[in-house]
Protein backbone atom coordinates (compact mmCIF):
# COMPACT_ATOMS: atom_id res chain seq x y z
CA UNK A 1 0.00 0.00 0.00
CA UNK A 2 1.78 3.41 -0.97
CA UNK A 3 1.56 5.53 1.86
CA UNK A 4 -0.04 9.21 1.08
CA UNK A 5 3.01 11.14 1.62
CA UNK A 6 5.06 9.19 -0.89
CA UNK A 7 3.11 10.87 -3.50
CA UNK A 8 3.87 14.16 -2.66
CA UNK A 9 5.57 16.53 -5.36
CA UNK A 10 9.10 18.00 -4.39
CA UNK A 11 7.63 21.77 -4.26
CA UNK A 12 4.96 20.97 -1.98
CA UNK A 13 7.20 19.42 0.47
CA UNK A 14 9.22 22.53 -0.21
CA UNK A 15 6.24 24.73 0.86
CA UNK A 16 5.67 22.90 3.64
CA UNK A 17 9.38 23.09 5.05
CA UNK A 18 8.72 26.75 4.00
CA UNK A 19 5.11 27.52 5.86
CA UNK A 20 7.43 25.74 8.92
CA UNK A 21 10.40 28.08 8.68
CA UNK A 22 8.77 31.51 7.52
CA UNK A 23 5.61 31.45 10.13
CA UNK A 24 7.58 30.25 12.92
CA UNK A 25 10.03 32.84 12.47
CA UNK A 26 7.83 35.23 11.94
CA UNK A 27 6.60 34.97 15.65
CA UNK A 28 10.03 35.65 16.82
CA UNK A 29 10.54 38.83 15.05
CA UNK A 30 6.91 39.81 15.79
CA UNK A 31 7.24 38.90 19.63
CA UNK A 32 10.13 40.83 19.55
CA UNK A 33 8.45 44.06 18.12
CA UNK A 34 4.97 43.75 20.73
CA UNK A 35 7.47 43.56 23.36
CA UNK A 36 9.84 47.03 22.38
CA UNK A 37 6.06 48.65 22.36
CA UNK A 38 2.84 46.93 22.95
CA UNK A 39 0.96 49.49 20.92
CA UNK A 40 2.98 48.87 17.85
CA UNK A 41 0.47 46.48 16.56
CA UNK A 42 -1.30 48.85 13.99
CA UNK A 43 2.15 49.31 12.59
CA UNK A 44 3.35 45.90 12.01
CA UNK A 45 -0.28 45.15 10.27
CA UNK A 46 -0.17 48.24 8.27
CA UNK A 47 3.65 47.29 6.95
CA UNK A 48 2.73 43.95 6.02
CA UNK A 49 -0.31 44.78 4.08
CA UNK A 50 1.15 47.44 2.22
CA UNK A 51 4.33 44.92 1.13
CA UNK A 52 1.68 42.27 0.07
CA UNK A 53 -0.50 44.79 -1.75
CA UNK A 54 2.71 46.07 -3.72
CA UNK A 55 3.97 42.69 -4.81
CA UNK A 56 0.38 41.71 -5.83
CA UNK A 57 0.14 45.09 -7.79
CA UNK A 58 3.82 44.17 -9.75
CA UNK A 59 3.00 40.47 -10.16
CA UNK A 60 -0.77 40.29 -10.14
CA UNK A 61 -2.58 43.02 -10.92
CA UNK A 62 0.45 44.25 -13.28
CA UNK A 63 -0.69 47.77 -12.51
CA UNK A 64 -4.47 47.43 -13.58
CA UNK A 65 -3.74 44.94 -16.54
CA UNK A 66 -5.48 41.84 -14.90
CA UNK A 67 -9.24 41.86 -14.74
CA UNK A 68 -10.74 41.05 -11.93
CA UNK A 69 -13.13 38.35 -11.51
CA UNK A 70 -14.78 38.80 -8.07
CA UNK A 71 -17.53 41.61 -8.00
CA UNK A 72 -15.91 44.42 -5.71
CA UNK A 73 -18.79 44.42 -3.63
CA UNK A 74 -17.92 41.01 -2.41
CA UNK A 75 -14.39 42.07 -1.71
CA UNK A 76 -15.63 45.11 -0.19
CA UNK A 77 -17.61 42.81 2.92
CA UNK A 78 -15.20 40.29 2.58
CA UNK A 79 -12.22 43.52 3.55
CA UNK A 80 -14.56 44.50 6.40
CA UNK A 81 -14.40 41.11 8.04
CA UNK A 82 -10.65 40.53 7.31
CA UNK A 83 -9.32 44.20 8.25
CA UNK A 84 -11.67 43.80 12.05
CA UNK A 85 -9.55 39.81 12.28
CA UNK A 86 -6.34 41.61 11.61
CA UNK A 87 -6.97 44.53 13.48
CA UNK A 88 -8.60 42.63 16.79
CA UNK A 89 -6.16 39.80 16.93
CA UNK A 90 -3.53 42.87 17.34
CA UNK A 91 -5.46 44.49 19.82
CA UNK A 92 -5.70 41.41 21.78
CA UNK A 93 -2.06 41.56 22.46
CA UNK A 94 -1.97 44.90 23.40
CA UNK A 95 -4.19 43.78 26.10
CA UNK A 96 -0.94 41.83 27.36
CA UNK A 97 -2.15 38.75 26.17
CA UNK A 98 0.86 36.03 26.25
CA UNK A 99 1.90 35.21 22.86
CA UNK A 100 1.56 31.25 23.76
CA UNK A 101 -2.04 32.08 24.93
CA UNK A 102 -2.58 34.21 21.45
CA UNK A 103 -1.31 31.01 19.73
CA UNK A 104 -3.53 28.29 21.29
CA UNK A 105 -6.63 30.68 21.44
CA UNK A 106 -6.30 31.10 17.73
CA UNK A 107 -6.47 27.00 17.30
CA UNK A 108 -9.79 26.98 18.37
CA UNK A 109 -10.78 27.73 14.45
CA UNK A 110 -11.92 24.44 14.07
CA UNK A 111 -14.79 24.78 16.88
CA UNK A 112 -16.35 27.92 15.40
CA UNK A 113 -15.88 26.52 11.69
CA UNK A 114 -17.63 23.82 12.93
CA UNK A 115 -20.32 25.63 15.18
CA UNK A 116 -21.03 28.12 12.04
CA UNK A 117 -20.94 25.19 9.24
CA UNK A 118 -23.89 23.72 11.03
CA UNK A 119 -25.59 27.19 12.17
CA UNK A 120 -24.43 29.16 8.65
CA UNK A 121 -24.00 26.42 6.01
CA UNK A 122 -26.49 23.88 7.25
CA UNK A 123 -23.83 21.14 7.33
CA UNK A 124 -23.45 17.87 9.06
CA UNK A 125 -20.39 16.34 10.58
CA UNK A 126 -20.07 12.99 12.30
CA UNK A 127 -20.35 12.60 16.08
CA UNK A 128 -16.29 11.90 15.97
CA UNK A 129 -15.79 15.77 14.77
CA UNK A 130 -18.22 16.81 17.85
CA UNK A 131 -15.93 14.77 20.21
CA UNK A 132 -12.88 16.58 18.74
CA UNK A 133 -14.24 20.06 18.95
CA UNK A 134 -14.97 19.58 22.75
CA UNK A 135 -11.22 18.67 23.44
CA UNK A 136 -10.09 21.49 21.58
CA UNK A 137 -12.93 23.72 23.94
CA UNK A 138 -11.33 21.89 27.29
CA UNK A 139 -7.72 22.90 26.11
CA UNK A 140 -8.56 26.43 25.64
CA UNK A 141 -10.81 26.70 28.79
CA UNK A 142 -7.28 25.31 30.69
CA UNK A 143 -5.19 27.65 29.09
CA UNK A 144 -7.36 30.41 29.59
CA UNK A 145 -8.51 29.32 33.07
CA UNK A 146 -4.45 28.86 33.44
CA UNK A 147 -3.57 32.45 31.91
CA UNK A 148 -6.10 34.17 34.49
CA UNK A 149 -4.80 32.51 37.62
CA UNK A 150 -1.06 33.34 36.90
CA UNK A 151 -2.59 37.55 35.72
CA UNK A 152 -4.56 37.47 38.95
CA UNK A 153 -1.38 36.62 41.19
CA UNK A 154 0.57 39.28 39.18
CA UNK A 155 -2.03 41.39 38.74
CA UNK A 156 -0.64 44.23 41.27
CA UNK A 157 2.40 44.38 38.86
CA UNK A 158 0.34 46.50 36.04
CA UNK A 159 -2.19 43.67 34.56
CA UNK A 160 -5.76 44.08 35.50
CA UNK A 161 -7.81 41.15 35.45
CA UNK A 162 -10.28 43.68 32.76
CA UNK A 163 -7.64 43.60 30.35
CA UNK A 164 -7.11 40.05 30.32
CA UNK A 165 -10.85 39.68 30.31
CA UNK A 166 -11.60 42.53 27.54
CA UNK A 167 -8.19 40.55 25.42
CA UNK A 168 -9.36 37.01 25.78
CA UNK A 169 -13.13 38.70 24.78
CA UNK A 170 -11.51 40.51 21.28
CA UNK A 171 -9.76 36.69 20.51
CA UNK A 172 -13.16 35.29 20.66
CA UNK A 173 -14.33 37.66 18.09
CA UNK A 174 -11.81 37.38 16.09
CA UNK A 175 -11.77 33.43 16.02
CA UNK A 176 -16.00 33.72 15.20
CA UNK A 177 -15.44 36.79 12.79
CA UNK A 178 -12.51 34.76 11.26
CA UNK A 179 -14.77 31.37 10.66
CA UNK A 180 -17.53 33.43 9.47
CA UNK A 181 -15.10 35.08 6.89
CA UNK A 182 -13.86 32.21 5.56
CA UNK A 183 -17.37 30.48 4.94
CA UNK A 184 -18.34 33.51 2.97
CA UNK A 185 -14.71 33.19 1.29
CA UNK A 186 -15.61 29.82 0.07
CA UNK A 187 -19.17 30.53 -1.03
CA UNK A 188 -17.16 32.79 -3.24
CA UNK A 189 -14.39 30.75 -5.04
CA UNK A 190 -17.40 27.72 -5.24
CA UNK A 191 -19.07 30.18 -7.09
CA UNK A 192 -16.08 32.37 -9.02
CA UNK A 193 -12.99 29.95 -8.38
CA UNK A 194 -10.25 30.00 -6.37
CA UNK A 195 -9.17 33.34 -7.06
CA UNK A 196 -6.50 33.15 -3.91
CA UNK A 197 -4.05 35.53 -5.28
CA UNK A 198 -6.79 37.91 -6.26
CA UNK A 199 -8.24 37.80 -3.30
CA UNK A 200 -4.92 38.05 -1.65
CA UNK A 201 -4.13 41.34 -3.26
CA UNK A 202 -7.82 43.10 -2.48
CA UNK A 203 -8.12 41.67 0.59
CA UNK A 204 -4.78 44.15 1.15
CA UNK A 205 -5.44 46.96 -1.14
CA UNK A 206 -8.70 48.07 -0.03
CA UNK A 207 -8.15 48.32 4.15
CA UNK A 208 -5.15 50.50 3.47
CA UNK A 209 -7.06 53.68 3.94
CA UNK A 210 -8.44 53.02 6.75
CA UNK A 211 -5.17 53.11 8.58
CA UNK A 212 -5.04 56.99 8.19
CA UNK A 213 -7.54 56.58 11.52
CA UNK A 214 -4.40 54.48 13.16
CA UNK A 215 -2.02 56.93 11.79
CA UNK A 216 -0.35 58.59 14.94
CA UNK A 217 0.22 55.43 16.60
CA UNK A 218 2.21 54.21 13.72
CA UNK A 219 3.81 57.78 12.80
CA UNK A 220 5.02 56.93 17.07
CA UNK A 221 6.19 53.52 16.79
CA UNK A 222 8.28 54.20 13.32
CA UNK A 223 9.87 56.78 15.30
CA UNK A 224 10.44 53.89 17.94
CA UNK A 225 11.78 51.48 15.20
CA UNK A 226 13.95 54.57 13.99
CA UNK A 227 15.52 55.37 17.72
CA UNK A 228 16.59 51.59 18.43
CA UNK A 229 20.37 50.87 18.54
CA UNK A 230 22.09 49.47 14.91
CA UNK A 231 22.56 46.12 14.35
CA UNK A 232 26.02 45.06 14.68
CA UNK A 233 25.45 42.99 11.17
CA UNK A 234 23.54 45.24 8.93
CA UNK A 235 24.18 48.48 10.75
CA UNK A 236 20.45 49.17 10.34
CA UNK A 237 18.33 50.12 13.40
CA UNK A 238 17.78 46.46 15.27
CA UNK A 239 13.80 47.18 15.60
CA UNK A 240 13.71 48.06 11.48
CA UNK A 241 15.68 44.57 11.19
CA UNK A 242 12.89 43.02 13.00
CA UNK A 243 9.86 44.85 11.10
CA UNK A 244 11.85 44.19 7.64
CA UNK A 245 11.69 40.56 8.41
CA UNK A 246 8.64 39.74 10.13
CA UNK A 247 7.16 41.29 6.65
CA UNK A 248 9.47 39.36 4.29
CA UNK A 249 8.62 35.97 6.60
CA UNK A 250 5.07 36.91 6.90
CA UNK A 251 4.99 37.33 2.74
CA UNK A 252 6.48 33.33 2.90
CA UNK A 253 4.12 32.11 5.10
CA UNK A 254 0.79 33.28 3.26
CA UNK A 255 2.50 32.61 -0.66
CA UNK A 256 3.17 29.07 0.71
CA UNK A 257 -0.17 28.70 2.06
CA UNK A 258 -2.01 29.77 -0.71
CA UNK A 259 0.15 27.52 -2.81
CA UNK A 260 -0.83 24.31 -0.14
CA UNK A 261 -4.51 25.31 -0.83
CA UNK A 262 -4.23 24.58 -4.43
CA UNK A 263 -2.28 21.06 -4.55
CA UNK A 264 -2.85 19.16 -0.85
CA UNK A 265 -6.13 18.27 1.21
CA UNK A 266 -7.13 20.25 3.64
CA UNK A 267 -6.50 17.86 6.30
CA UNK A 268 -2.63 18.12 4.97
CA UNK A 269 -2.59 22.02 4.97
CA UNK A 270 -4.73 21.91 9.09
CA UNK A 271 -1.96 19.73 10.30
CA UNK A 272 0.94 21.36 9.07
CA UNK A 273 -1.06 24.94 10.65
CA UNK A 274 -1.63 22.76 14.23
CA UNK A 275 2.33 22.11 13.94
CA UNK A 276 3.28 24.87 12.75
CA UNK A 277 1.38 26.77 15.65
CA UNK A 278 2.78 24.20 18.49
CA UNK A 279 6.67 24.84 17.41
CA UNK A 280 5.80 28.81 17.53
CA UNK A 281 4.48 28.02 21.08
CA UNK A 282 7.99 26.53 22.12
CA UNK A 283 10.27 28.76 20.57
CA UNK A 284 7.87 31.54 22.70
CA UNK A 285 8.26 30.00 25.82
CA UNK A 286 12.13 28.64 25.53
CA UNK A 287 13.47 31.64 23.85
CA UNK A 288 11.27 34.40 25.42
CA UNK A 289 10.77 32.31 28.95
CA UNK A 290 7.38 33.51 28.29
CA UNK A 291 5.11 31.99 31.38
CA UNK A 292 3.99 28.52 30.87
CA UNK A 293 2.67 26.44 33.57
CA UNK A 294 1.72 22.51 33.66
CA UNK A 295 -1.37 23.66 33.29
CA UNK A 296 -1.16 25.41 29.86
CA UNK A 297 1.04 22.02 28.79
CA UNK A 298 -2.71 19.87 29.15
CA UNK A 299 -4.61 22.64 27.78
CA UNK A 300 -2.04 22.55 24.63
CA UNK A 301 -2.29 18.71 24.48
CA UNK A 302 -6.06 18.68 24.64
CA UNK A 303 -5.65 21.11 21.54
CA UNK A 304 -3.28 18.95 19.78
CA UNK A 305 -5.50 15.93 20.40
CA UNK A 306 -8.36 17.11 19.43
CA UNK A 307 -7.02 18.65 16.04
CA UNK A 308 -5.50 14.79 15.26
CA UNK A 309 -9.22 13.71 16.26
CA UNK A 310 -10.91 16.09 13.48
CA UNK A 311 -8.46 15.42 10.70
CA UNK A 312 -8.97 11.70 11.49
CA UNK A 313 -5.17 11.32 10.72
CA UNK A 314 -5.61 7.65 12.98
CA UNK A 315 -8.01 6.36 9.96
CA UNK A 316 -5.77 7.94 7.11
CA UNK A 317 -2.66 5.96 8.43
CA UNK A 318 -4.80 2.95 8.87
CA UNK A 319 -6.45 2.65 5.11
CA UNK A 320 -3.93 4.71 3.56
CA UNK A 321 -6.40 7.01 1.87
CA UNK A 322 -7.12 10.41 3.17
CA UNK A 323 -10.52 11.38 4.66
CA UNK A 324 -13.18 13.49 2.91
CA UNK A 325 -12.46 16.59 2.53
CA UNK A 326 -12.16 18.59 5.94
CA UNK A 327 -14.76 21.70 6.01
CA UNK A 328 -12.06 24.62 6.67
CA UNK A 329 -12.16 28.05 7.15
CA UNK A 330 -10.63 28.83 3.31
CA UNK A 331 -8.09 30.92 2.69
CA UNK A 332 -8.52 33.60 5.55
CA UNK A 333 -8.18 30.72 8.06
CA UNK A 334 -5.18 29.34 6.45
CA UNK A 335 -3.30 32.44 6.90
CA UNK A 336 -3.58 33.16 9.59
CA UNK A 337 -0.56 32.54 11.87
Amino acid sequence: MVEPWTMVEPWTIVAMVLVMVGCCSNVIFLEHLIRSSSNSGNMIVFFQFLFIFLEGLVFHNKFGKTKRIIPMKNYLLMVTMHFTVSITNIMALDCDIPMPLHMIFKSGSLVANLLLGCIVMKQRYPPSKFVSVLFVSVGIFICTLATGMHQAQTSSMGTSPFTIILGITLLTYALIMSARLGIYQETLFRQYGKQSREAMFYNHLIPLPLFILVAPTIVTNIEILSASPPSPTTHLPILWQHMIMNIITQYICIRCIFYLTTVTTSLTVTLLITLRKFVSIFISVVYFGNHFTSLHVIGAIFVFIGTILYSDILRWKRTGKPPNPIPTNGVHKLKSN
